[in-house]
């Protein structure tokens, strides 16, 4: 793959090119460690692991792990993940396959990405060139991989608004796939690669749609205030806004901003029809309330803050446990604040499902993923 540099003039494709790894030879490594993986820094070592840079490495570590008859988890920015102590059993692939190839057409910029790709590279990418579409999604961290599986999102834009196209490898028999937009079957924090096909595609690149010298997105209230009478609105003026918005809430993995070993959001804010949100509503303010904690959706249901169940609960911001506790500045966000334990992490994430249900009715869901616990999913 090619990386465009900026573009230059109306409908004409970018020349300049960054060359990527050709060769297909791969280097197995056995128990490698995958702690200082990823951002959490917690977890035991990978039996095997690769780090591939082109499509062939992929197919090739694939193979591996075929003949080898071991699980496969592929690994991209580690920060949307919580590894068990124990490690992985199997394959870890350490998804780095690079480069970007750019077409301008009519309004649009088409834009295919390496799976590897840092993803807020890309948003600083896409600002520069004045491609609208992703400034909302600045500070985001992980990979441009990533982003398709979780159709991650933030202050009102989400991944599914501008993938046109995921290019993958059938994990089973090394053939590359191509997944439209619609099948991907995007939801809410969701998509086909994270449900009903989990574990069985490796991602190699992803083509993203960007709108060419268009406003931006600010259908996102947080966005609106802070640029209430502040004058003219820019991509970039955007992008530093949600850099500095996310910071303030500790959710920046980016060098030269405060750092928190954690892996993010740890629960997905939970969605629920309107008339079970009239009766939660009601328990919420007794216990104290919240501002701005529910959103209703075009769907006709209710977005809830998970944060703010989790604070009403009785656990308060910078809340500490051990070796673990919430953010100072978040109460989504897990922390480890002194070489904790996988166990340790979600003994106490278990705690706060069993506090958040006994009192609200909710059960809260991991959007963290858990990788290597002997079951599947170790929290309720």
């Amino acid at each position: 793959m090619s990386d465009t540099g900026a573009a230059q003039g109306p409908d004409r494709n970018p020349i300049k090119a960054r060359h990527t790894m050709m060769n297909t030879s791969l280097a197995i490594k056995e128990n490698h460690s995958l702690k200082e993986l990823t951002t959490f820094r917690i977890g035991g070592p990978a039996r095997f692991f690769a780090a591939v840079a082109t499509e062939g490495q992929a197919r090739g570590a694939l193979a591996f792990a075929r003949e080898s008859r071991v699980p496969v988890f592929v690994l991209g920015g580690g920060s949307n993940i919580l590894v068990s102590d124990a490690g992985f059993p199997g394959l870890v692939i350490l998804n780095r396959i690079q480069g970007r190839e750019t077409r301008l057409e009519g309004g649009y910029a088409h834009m295919r990405a390496g799976a590897g790709e840092e993803w807020d590279a890309i948003v600083h990418y896409c600002v520069e060139n004045g491609w609208q579409g992703v400034e909302c999604l600045s500070g985001i961290p992980g990979t441009a991989g990533a982003a398709p599986v979780q159709n991650i999102g933030a202050y009102g834009q989400s991944a599914d608004a501008v993938v046109s196209e995921v290019r993958a490898l059938h994990r089973e028999s090394g053939e590359v796939v191509v997944f439209s937009n619609p099948a991907c079957g995007f939801g809410y924090r969701t998509s086909f690669f994270n449900s009903a096909g989990s574990g069985k595609y490796l991602i190699t690149s992803v083509l993203f749609r960007l709108i060419r010298d268009a406003a931006p997105d600010l259908s996102y209230r947080d966005l609106r205030e802070y640029f209430s009478g502040r004058g003219e609105i820019s991509l970039a003026r955007v992008r530093k806004a949600v850099l500095e918005i996310r910071n303030t809430k500790g959710l920046l993995t980016l060098h030269g901003y405060d750092v928190f070993q954690s892996a993010g959001s740890f629960f997905k804010n939970p969605l629920m029809p309107a008339g079970q949100f009239e009766e939660l509503r009601r328990k919420v303010q007794d216990a104290g309330g919240c501002t701005a904690w529910a959103w209703p959706q075009p769907s006709g249901e209710v977005k809830v803050s998970a944060a703010c169940l989790i604070q009403c609960a009785g656990f308060s911001r910078g809340f500490r446990q051990g070796k673990v506790g919430l953010s100072p500045r978040h109460a989504l966000i897990l922390v480890n604040y002194q070489d904790a334990s996988a166990d340790e992490i979600i003994a106490f994430a278990r705690e706060i499902q069993e506090k958040v249900r006994e009192r609200f009715g909710v059960l809260l869901k991991p959007e963290v993923q858990l990788v290597g616990f002997s079951t599947p999913n170790p929290l309720l």
